[in-house]
């Protein structure tokens, strides 16, 4: 497991341990931007902080998809069930 300390890895986890719906796509989008800026800067991340950004990413994007699921979900229509007579 990599616990290394990386400038991007605060906004991750914050997305992550969220659990607010809206709060948590927030907190993605801030996570994915924070990544993005890293692969941005100089000096270009080693192999092993490639693999945590490679990771986070898909985290995030699998992440950010049951999200959107559960967000759907609260708004979509409640059928009650009723017993047949």
């Amino acid at each position: 497991m990599n616990t290394r300390n990386y400038a991007w890895r605060k906004a991750f986890l914050c997305a992550v341990f969220e659990t607010d719906c809206a709060k948590m796509l927030a907190g993605i989008s801030k996570a994915t931007a924070a990544i993005e800026a890293r692969l941005a800067a100089f000096p270009q991340p080693d192999s092993v902080e490639w693999r945590a950004i490679e990771d986070a990413r898909r985290s995030l994007v699998t992440l950010g998809a049951q999200v959107s699921v559960l967000a759907d979900a609260k708004e979509a229509p409640v059928f009650v069930r009723r017993p047949l007579h």
